[in-house]
């Protein structure tokens, strides 16, 4: 099985990648802002317009970590929405919530008793510099936003 590229996972992603060149690898990034929604589910019948929950985050990403780098360029503030959340491990968010790494993976769900496969998860993880740590999966990913922003500016 050929493992797609991170952003072919991830909707949008060309807002980021037209910046930086390539999927930008969030190494001493730091995450500004998190959002967590619980959805609304209609009682009844199953209906398209359920909305499970939502996990969106504001991360700024620092242009002279991400490789290769091309100086003189700004840094960026991405927002990021990851939609039907579960299994949700998150630790010591705080006031400075700088970041490693965020790596997103594919895992396997199995298939129905038909044969067919069922949509794999997303595996968020996020690995902690100082503050945050976290782990998740999700069904899908996109970009929101990816505004340019310089060091003067940044929030």
């Amino acid at each position: 099985m050929t493992v797609p590229s991170v952003d072919s996972l991830v909707e949008n992603a060309s807002l980021l990648v037209d910046h930086f060149g390539n999927w930008p690898s969030f190494h001493d990034a730091e995450i500004l802002d998190l959002h967590l929604w619980r959805g609304k589910i209609k009682p009844g019948d199953w209906d398209d317009s359920n909305v499970f929950p939502v996990l969106t985050m504001k991360i700024l990403i620092l242009r002279a970590t991400q490789t290769p780098y091309a100086g003189g360029r700004s840094n960026v503030v991405a927002a990021l929405r990851f939609h039907d959340v579960s299994a949700i491990r998150m630790d010591d968010f705080n006031h400075v919530n700088q970041i490693v790494d965020l790596t997103i993976t594919i895992e396997e769900r199995g298939t129905l008793t038909t044969g067919e496969r069922l949509p794999p998860y997303l595996r968020v993880s996020i690995t902690r510099g100082f503050g945050m740590e976290a782990v998740f999966r999700c069904f899908r990913i996109e970009v929101l936003d990816a505004t340019p922003v310089l060091p003067t500016e940044e929030p």
